[in-house]
């Protein structure tokens, strides 16, 4: 949820949307029983449900993401979202007195909203397009983080209101990508000529031929001067770990959690985690018995995980492998791992397996979102292959978290670095709201059994 906030073009589009579906609600009752009845104020909370589920089912299906969609693909996605939106008011109307009434309101306008809602999409995104509302930047520098930055840029431009007007490197460098525009010392002149109105700084060396004097120029015209680092993290709500300095780390706002935070977030976690195994508990229990009748061995099993600071603890999960699963050693697991028995194969792909960590969140050795609890093998190996690996102990681990809602399983050493990228940035923006936000992304996970294996 916090994604869809943090970039205002997109958080625009929910607003936008959420006030054409509380209106056409509202105007429903107007066409089918006389306009006298829109506005009644008996409607009100009728109006508020519809919009909220109607806007919780576009979301869950993606439509406020960053993946470009083809018209039709837009239109079919936005049908079955608020067709589902449609069947669970239904059954909830259903449910309430007097709630038939509303049936041919209900289909009167998410119909409507079906039709509008890529109408205005289409519209919108053909306006984006277009070169009026989106500013040209440059990148500056010829690293990773200025590669990274320029094809952000390229793949994103229309959500963070940018287009690509080139990359300028430093003299002595080759130009080997056709996206180079120039040398640094092109600066003012490039931004002059082809109307710049941002620039991405994303030098790793600034020092000799960094043009101090330019930069400052253009801020004082009005250009938007962006540390590269401070971009990459507000576009795509992870850290570029390659290019980060220990400087970074020790000056920057974040990384550094109030005590009021821990402990409402400590408290959060005692509510969720108790009330969540009470709820779990008959579940776990038929999927207990399943587990025993598939395989042989026992239902539950533990295994030792490192928790905050380094400390080793106990996790606790419904077993979803064969006993022998590790003979060899401990490996991860592959996609179609053959390890992985038949309803192992379904409780890994629900999630279901991991209920009993619930009980590691109450006793306090883990947390309802955090960094995912790392084997010790593991990692004594990745911190040898990536930097900052071990500072992402410093919080308890989570049965979910920031990197296990916006990547895939981690599989390998690069895995395991674009979801350090990810948990560092929940490390310095760690608060309650963003916990709860990540609970809600979790859902939609667990619904389309994203990344599971």
């Amino acid at each position: 949820m916090l994604e869809l906030f943090r970039s205002p073009r997109r958080a625009m589009v929910w607003f936008v949307e959420a006030s054409l579906i509380s209106m056409l609600v509202c105007c429903a009752p107007g066409v089918l029983v006389g306009w006298e009845h829109a506005l009644d104020e008996e409607r009100f909370g009728r109006t508020l449900g519809v919009s909220l589920v109607a806007q919780a089912s576009l979301y869950y299906h993606g439509l406020y993401g960053t993946e470009p969609r083809t018209p039709g693909a837009l239109f079919l996605t936005t049908f079955r979202a608020l067709g589902v939106a449609g069947a669970v008011l239904w059954i909830a109307f259903w449910l309430a007195p007097d709630g038939h009434r509303g049936d041919r309101m209900l289909l009167t306008s998410l119909g409507a909203a079906a039709l509008v809602i890529p109408t205005w999409r289409a519209a919108y995104d053909r306006v984006l397009r277009s070169e009026s509302f989106s500013r040209r930047a440059l990148v500056l520098g010829s690293g990773e983080l200025a590669r990274a930055c320029a094809a952000l840029i390229r793949k994103q431009g229309e959500i963070i209101g940018l287009r690509l007007a080139g990359r300028l490197v430093s003299d002595g460098e080759p130009i080997d990508a056709p996206e180079i525009a120039g040398r640094t010392r092109d600066l003012r002149r490039l931004c002059e000529q082809r109307g710049i109105s941002a620039v991405i700084v994303a030098t790793s060396d600034r020092r000799g031929a960094f043009p101090l004097e330019e930069l400052l120029e253009l801020k004082l015209r009005g250009v938007g001067i962006e540390e590269g680092m401070d971009f990459y993290e507000r576009a795509t709500g992870k850290i570029f770990v390659r290019e980060l300095r220990p400087s970074q780390i020790i000056f920057s706002h974040g990384f550094s959690v109030r005590r009021r935070t821990l402990v409402a977030k400590r408290a959060f976690d005692v509510v969720c985690a108790a009330l969540g195994l009470v709820l779990a508990l008959p579940l776990m229990a038929v999927t207990a018995a399943l587990v025993k009748l598939d395989s042989r061995g026992p239902a539950l099993y533990s295994q030792v995980r490192t928790g905050a600071l380094g400390r080793p603890f106990r996790i606790h999960k419904l077993r979803s492998m064969r006993i022998d699963a590790e003979k060899n050693g401990a490996a991860w697991a592959t996609e179609d791992d053959p390890r992985v028995t038949r309803v192992g194969r379904f409780i890994r792909k629900t999630r279901i397996d991991e209920l009993p960590q619930l009980w590691n969140v109450l006793v306090g050795e883990m947390s309802m979102v955090g960094p995912r609890p790392e084997r010790p093998e593991f990692i004594d190996l990745l911190e040898q292959q990536i930097p900052y690996f071990r500072q992402r102990l410093c919080v308890k681990p989570g049965v979910t978290g920031h990197a296990q809602v916006r990547c895939r399983y981690g599989a390998s050493a690069e895995d395991a670095l674009e979801k350090l990228q990810y948990d560092l940035y929940y490390i310095k923006r760690m608060s309650l709201w963003f916990d709860i936000s990540i609970l809600v992304d979790t859902v939609k996970v667990v619904l389309w059994r994203i990344g599971a294996r």
